[in-house]
């Protein structure tokens, strides 16, 4: 039976996606894909407006940098959305307008 300090251990000898796959897969994985953006754009429209703006209310500028790291498909969608914020004048966070 392992210890916590043997899986510890374990741990951090493994090596992450990143150094498995090499640093020019890893830059190549952070580009936008067209299909998850896609499947995005369908998750975010069957969100109720309540829901839509509950997120509009939480996502603001940092929040959303680190989600664009994540999921670099969004944005596409953050920029327009906050286009429409500038354009309008009106308090909206980074999917105002949805």
């Amino acid at each position: 039976m392992a210890t916590n300090q043997d899986e510890i251990m374990a741990m951090a000898n493994q090596r992450s996606v990143n150094e498995e796959i090499g640093p020019d897969s890893a830059q190549s994985m952070m580009q936008p894909d067209p299909d998850i953006q896609v499947v995005i754009m369908s998750r975010l429209e069957s969100l109720s407006p309540e829901e839509l703006q509950l997120l509009d209310r939480v996502i603001d500028g940092q929040t959303a940098a680190v989600l664009l790291k994540i999921l670099p498909e969004l944005g596409e969608l953050i920029d327009m959305s906050m286009s429409r914020k500038n354009a309008g004048g009106a308090q909206m966070g980074a999917l105002g307008g949805m």
